[in-house]
């Protein structure tokens, strides 16, 4: 539904040289603190700077996890210190409602109801449920209504929350009635036009003529649309201001004048800082080098003025250093948390004949520091180099962008910096040091009572990697653990992998679980293991049922005491990506049969006689062409280095052996493969195949490939992690 907004106005050039450049002293700002503190104290965003298109980022506007509900509830509170509420309201910051449950659909997951839940509470929800980052709810809040800053908002204000179904040539749709519906409709809608993008007229990529007004008389602005997130708000408020809306910051115009976009960005830029780049003086626009300094030591710099020779508009900086490992380096104060990911863009070449070498990296300090680098080797072409740094230990109240200089004597030229905030990739493995690298125990603690543990260095002994840890127990039953913070939801299943040894011949016994805490009640998947002398993998499943844990544990209990010794490496705890991989209560949505000839149904042991291999499904399939398969795609971004793991249980229906092949596909991008050929008889066997990705990919397909025709094949308990 298209909603219109409403129309009040709230209240030094230098020449680059071929050769070495000298020493620019007068060019390098305060220290690192100074300068945050200095745009922290700054006046309001000035309107001037908005770019009609690109008002805002995908990263910025798709960013849920920019925000928790703690989060939300304090910036609320520091809106509106003092509430006055006199028109029989309760401010944005104490209000609350009931809030209807909602089924998942196309383009938001679902939502569970309330009786009487804060509005902070239904901001974060209903962002993490649409992909849509909570800053954004907040600031159509207050340009639509004023809700956020409103000291005496009224019951229409609340009603009509975000505008959403209120255009301006109609009035206001009732169906549409009231803030928790508005906000979820809103966010709703900005999926649908994201995953539609087609069939709207403003489109990323494309040209349009936007009107400044209702008025057509008032002309239009010829626009080019960056990106979906822009296009989302050309749709959702089809005006972009006129030069007398800019001009007046947050004041009035003329009469052709339309606010809504204009104010968009104005309250994101002064809440929440820059909506599409992060970085002061990104490209040394009029010389400018505000909020770059330098690290490790004096470099010499200087913005050139030469658009010729730039890669994005007139300037660009130009460095060079006498000692290597000195960096061009600014500081981000921002609260990152969990979750997010900072991405820097940085382009890059050589000024002189010859190649420069160095580095980008991006830091995250404050908190438990993270780091993430790329190095780089340029020529006389300009480059784009950019680093990705998901934040997974804690969050972060500075981000530091670097540019290591590792060649010395000769120039480097910069341009067209960014550094952008956006959703993390969704971690497969979301344990913290799980293979012990960086020489400590990281997060894993002993459980139940005092255990003797320590790492070792040892890559002919290790599992995986150059470290593994050793630990006892004087006392069966004490544990080895670790647990992480986790956003499950109901009804996912999560899987725990380890790999154990003993120390002697001697078998050592123990369980391996894997608990969901912090939910309505706890729930736990384990089973009992026996490990001697050679590296063995278990492996565990939860089912979180209708629980929402809120952590993950993986605990290995030592039933082995009196001194002997158990060795443990390359944990993991990943989310279940196939949906219905035990095809319990008969469901088979998401797999897929290939071809004619396939037959494919779900059976239960009381009809059809055969126990399942886990619960109480398994499907059957047959064929009467030999490569036809069963399959399942999902939605998946992976990043080259991690390795995905598909397993299933299958079975012989007849007397007869049955033969196939599990495949393991990474598509989107340059597809990559890896599988097995299985034979299976009368008992369920256990078919593995991992996929170690060299490239990024969009999906993973799990795929069962059956090679014997007229026979029949059971299937359980499939798995992709």
């Amino acid at each position: 539904m298209r909603r219109h907004s409403r129309f009040l106005a709230l209240a030094t050039s230098v020449a680059v040289a071929a050769g070495l450049l000298t020493g620019v002293s007068s060019l390098v700002p305060a220290s690192p603190a100074t300068a945050a503190e200095a745009a922290e104290s700054a006046s309001t965003a000035d309107a001037r700077n908005f770019d009609a298109g690109n008002i805002v980022s995908d990263a910025t506007f798709y960013n849920a996890a920019a925000m928790t509900a703690d989060g939300v509830q304090a910036f609320l509170n520091s809106r509106v210190v003092t509430c006055k509420g006199s028109n029989g309201q309760a401010c944005l910051k104490d209000y609350r409602s009931a809030t209807p449950a909602r089924a998942a659909d196309a383009y938001c997951g679902a939502l569970g109801g309330s009786s009487n839940e804060t509005a902070a509470s239904v901001v974060h929800r209903v962002g993490q449920a649409c992909g849509i980052n909570p800053q954004v709810l907040l600031v159509m809040l207050q340009k639509e209504q004023g809700l956020v800053t409103s000291t005496a908002p009224t019951a229409t204000a609340y009603k009509i929350a975000m505008g959403y179904g209120c255009p301006d040539t109609a009035a206001c749709d009732t169906r549409y009635y009231g803030f928790a519906n508005q906000v979820y409709n809103a966010a709703h809608q900005f999926q649908r036009y994201t995953k539609t993008s087609s069939s709207w007229s403003y489109q990323p990529g494309r040209t349009s003529n936007v009107l400044y007004n209702p008025n057509a008389a008032c002309g239009t602005k010829s626009v080019r649309i960056a990106n979906q997130a822009t296009a989302n708000l050309y749709i959702y408020t089809p005006y972009t201001p006129n030069p007398a809306a800019l001009a007046a910051g947050y004041g009035t115009g003329d009469g052709c004048s339309a606010y809504g976009n204009r104010n968009f960005y104005l309250y994101f830029t002064d809440w929440f800082g820059s909506p599409s780049n992060w970085l002061q003086a990104p490209s040394f626009e009029g010389g400018s080098v505000s909020g770059w300094q330098w690290s490790n030591g004096f470099i010499n710099r200087v913005a050139v003025n030469n658009a010729g020779q730039a890669q994005s508009g007139n300037y660009f900086l130009a460095t060079n250093t006498s000692v290597g490992s000195r960096a061009v380096t600014q500081d981000v104060r921002r609260t990152t948390n969990v979750g997010e990911q900072a991405t820097a863009t940085v382009w890059l070449r050589s000024g002189a004949a010859k190649e420069f070498k160095g580095k980008v990296v991006v830091w995250g300090l404050g908190g438990t520091q993270e780091v993430a680098e790329k190095s780089f080797t340029v020529g006389q072409t300009w480059t784009k180099v950019q680093v990705a740094l998901p934040v997974r230990a804690s969050s972060h109240s500075t981000i530091r962008l670097d540019v290591y200089m590792g060649t010395t004597g000769s120039d480097l030229w910069m341009d067209n910096t960014s550094l952008a905030f956006g959703r993390a990739p969704e971690q497969q493995n979301v344990m913290i040091d799980p293979s012990f690298e960086r020489g400590s125990f990281g997060a894993w603690t002993p459980g139940n009572g005092n255990i003797n543990r320590q790492v070792y260095n040892d890559p002919s002994l290790a599992q995986n990697g150059s470290w593994f840890a050793a630990a006892n127990t004087p006392v069966a039953g004490r544990s080895f653990a670790q647990e992480v913070p986790v956003q499950a939801g109901p009804d996912q299943t999560w899987t725990a992998t380890v790999w154990l040894r003993s120390t002697s011949s001697t078998p050592y016994k123990g369980t391996f679980a894997l608990w969901g805490l912090g939910g309505s009640r706890n729930v736990v998947g384990q089973a009992d293991f026996s490990v001697g002398s050679s590296w063995q993998r278990f492996q565990v499943n939860l089912g979180t049922g209708n629980v929402t844990p809120k952590s993950l544990k993986l605990e290995v209990y030592m039933k082995t005491a009196n001194g002997q010794t158990l060795w443990l490496d390359n944990g993991s705890i990943s989310k279940q990506l196939l949906a219905n991989p035990g095809f319990e209560g008969g469901q088979t949505a998401g797999w897929v049969t290939s071809g004619r000839g396939m037959n494919f149904a779900t059976y239960t042991k009381a009809t059809s006689g055969v126990a399942p291999a886990s619960g109480t499904h398994f499907a059957a399939t047959n064929t009467t062409t030999a490569g036809t398969s069963l399959s399942q795609t999902v939605a998946r971004q992976t990043a080259p280095g991690e390795t995905y793991t598909a397993v299933v249980y299958v079975k012989s229906g007849t007397a007869a052996p049955f033969s196939g092949r599990l495949a393991l596909w990474g598509l989107g991008g340059t597809a990559e493969a890896a599988s097995t050929s299985f034979t299976t008889t009368g008992q369920w066997t256990r078919v593995e195949v991992a996929l170690p990705t060299r490239s990024a990919h969009s999906q993973l397909k799990f795929e069962v490939y059956e090679d014997s025709v007229n026979n029949t094949m059971f299937l359980d308990a499939g798995s992709l992690y």
